[in-house]
């Protein structure tokens, strides 16, 4: 013995310890995330395809992640409203599953007679980055009813298409 292997010995308990390291970091994933996905500090804005303007939006305000905005509505001129300024430095998970709520703004009217606002609440998926470098993060409000989330690396980025007239609420 005394630290002598004969022959090939030696690589076999290599290869067998490597392939129980290998069956336990398979068998530990299946209880959950080894290494779960990294929260990201990014800028989000908001682009609006209503017309109406929004009074405010926030995404994941359940864990405090400092998204949101208020753009404004779509003029008829362009296809969405809003895009024009950023809140950094909220923070987001990707793959994460979280809430996403925007409230329409009231005119005077409204807001002096009480009228109850108008709010949507939805569940959508943090999606994955563009690339490591993608710092900003796109929410798309559809007529549909259905937000997109879109990361890039550059505002320059083309746009989400939206869905065709006969998908609007």
């Amino acid at each position: 013995m005394g630290g002598k292997h004969e022959g090939g010995s030696l690589m076999s308990c290599l290869l067998s310890r490597l392939s129980a390291i290998v069956a336990g970091v398979f068998l530990l994933s299946g209880c959950g995330d080894i290494f779960p996905p990294s929260p990201k500090t990014v800028c989000i804005t908001g682009y609006n395809q209503y017309e109406r303007q929004f009074h405010k939006f926030r995404l994941d305000e359940e864990n405090r992640s400092g998204c949101g905005g208020n753009p404004s509505g779509r003029d008829g001129r362009g296809i969405y409203g809003g895009g024009g300024g950023f809140v950094c430095g909220c923070r987001v998970t990707p793959g994460k599953e979280v809430s996403l709520y925007w409230v329409f703004a009231q005119n005077k009217a409204e807001y002096t007679a009480k009228v109850p606002e108008v709010r949507h609440d939805v569940r959508v998926v943090i999606p994955q980055p563009e690339s490591s470098s993608s710092r900003y993060l796109r929410v798309f409000f559809m007529k549909n009813g259905a937000p997109q989330l879109q990361w890039v690396d550059s505002m320059g980025a083309p746009e989400i298409v939206p869905p065709t007239e006969g998908g609007f609420l």
